[in-house]
């Protein structure tokens, strides 16, 4: 399994996951420039598949020029296809290039299960993502971003994963000292908003295999958050709770990350 962040934040989100011969994008939201770069840098030549989770800009900017190029499959819930539909958000695709994916419907490409999991934030129908090796469910890894609260059904997605890219959004006095306007800080921490590093911290306390799990801290604020303090706060969530973890990192906002292999 190997996994690497091309960006994570408000300016765009993209992440790759490898599992055995098996290459795919969470997100598109930079330009098709930078994630091809990126992608040749690790020497990944070709995409099995593109799984986007909303529709927001900061995930698809570059999705339909990625999959252009790289004459690859793009999957997403059916009401997000359909705001695509509506606003022609990808350009223009090849007939068999559009796919649906159903939230807890598992589809299989190669020797790889994803399943697509509901998440709550102010999307048409948006979703968090789980890949498993078929033949080692050891090899599993959860992508969950722009989580307005925290569900039963998130908390059983993320149980038993090696790997967790987790959003950690936002402290709430930065939140509530910065410059956003009252209506955007009632958004971001809205129950369809943004999770803040506390909510992260304690979340990944009830799910995480102790001394195992790897963890991603994504999609932090630029202005209401630092990766110092993502990390910190998280860090004392989970030594309050006696639990290690088998690394923390923070995922860059506009650099790609190192690749982790795991297994």
């Amino acid at each position: 399994m190997k996994f690497f962040t091309i960006a994570s934040g408000s300016s765009g989100n993209a992440y790759y996951v490898g599992l055995g011969s098996q290459h795919f994008l969470v997100d598109a939201g930079v330009s098709g420039k930078r994630i091809e770069h990126a992608l040749h840098k690790m020497n990944i030549r070709h995409l099995d598949a593109i799984f986007i989770t909303h529709e927001h800009r900061d995930h698809i900017e570059g999705a339909g020029v990625t999959a252009r190029r790289f004459n690859t499959a793009v999957y997403a819930t059916p009401l997000t296809w359909q705001y695509f539909s509506r606003n022609r958000s990808l350009g223009k695709l090849g007939e068999n290039q559009a796919r649906i994916i159903e939230p807890d419907n598992p589809l299989i490409i190669g020797g790889a299960e994803i399943t697509a999991f509901d998440i709550p934030h102010d999307a048409s129908q948006p979703v968090g993502y789980s890949f498993h090796a078929t033949a080692n469910q050891k090899e599993k890894i959860v992508i969950a971003t722009d989580l307005g609260h925290v569900t039963d059904s998130i908390k059983e997605k993320l149980k038993n994963a090696r790997v967790i890219l987790l959003e950690s959004n936002h402290d709430p006095e930065m939140l509530e000292r910065g410059s956003y306007p009252r209506f955007l800080k009632t958004r971001v921490a809205s129950k369809y908003g943004h999770l803040s590093n506390a909510q992260a911290g304690m979340l990944l306390a009830e799910v995480v295999i102790p001394g195992k799990t790897h963890v991603f801290l994504a999609h932090l604020s630029d202005e209401n958050n630092t990766p110092m303090l993502a990390f910190d706060t998280v860090q004392r969530v989970l030594d309050g709770n006696n639990i290690t973890l088998g690394g923390l990192k923070i995922a860059e906002r506009n650099i790609p990350g190192a690749m982790f292999t795991y297994g």
